[in-house]
């Protein structure tokens, strides 16, 4: 694959979760959805499954998750600990996934490893920035058992969601990484002939 066309798959990828978290995220802030972040967190891993399996390279799904950050901060009110969970779960993924050789495989099962490991330890690391960093109220009076209990909680409704989609998301990467190299093939005869 060019630079070209792997750059556009991680701009893509990145944008299509960033617009999924302001618009998405925003219907689901404005009608009380229980397990709104979580609901999104499992969504946008599904959308780096599609854009592995199209340009399987180590460090471009934490690529793509900073762009969905930078892009979810584009709305009025900016909340820089979105970007921050955004980018945490994109690399708690991309290591996952390069770790498992996922994309070698492109198994479903392989998927949904990877996909569950970096939901749990992505939500867990996202709750300690804050509890340490961020040092919101909520996180700190729930010290280190709080952020457990929130990355438990909103971590299996996350892989939940995860797997009820992923099977969907697995099809999407495959079917799209095969027909690329006959785009390219076909790019390159029309501009020969």
């Amino acid at each position: 694959m060019s630079r070209k066309a792997s750059a556009l798959v991680i701009v893509i990828t990145g944008l299509v979760w960033g617009l999924t978290e302001i618009f998405l995220g925003d219907a689901f802030y404005r009608f009380h959805v229980p397990f709104r972040s979580a609901t999104l967190t499992g969504l946008g891993l599904c959308l780096l499954i599609i854009g592995r399996l199209t340009f399987d390279r180590p460090g471009s799904s934490l690529a793509a998750g900073v762009l969905a950050g930078l892009t979810r901060c584009l709305v009025p009110n900016v909340y820089i600990c979105h970007a921050a969970a955004i980018a945490m779960e994109a690399c708690a993924f991309d290591l996952t996934w390069s770790a498992l050789r996922a994309g070698e495989r492109q198994t479903l099962r392989r998927a949904w490893l990877a996909g569950a490991v970096a939901i749990y330890s992505g939500l867990l690391a996202f709750g300690v920035v804050s509890l340490y960093w961020f040092k919101f109220g909520k996180w700190v009076a729930g010290g280190l058992p709080g952020v457990g209990l929130y990355a438990l909680r909103s971590g299996s409704f996350a892989v939940a969601v995860f797997i009820i989609l992923s099977p969907i998301a697995v099809w999407a990467g495959r079917s799209i990484s095969a027909r690329i190299p006959r785009l390219a093939e076909g790019g390159v005869r029309s501009r020969e002939q």
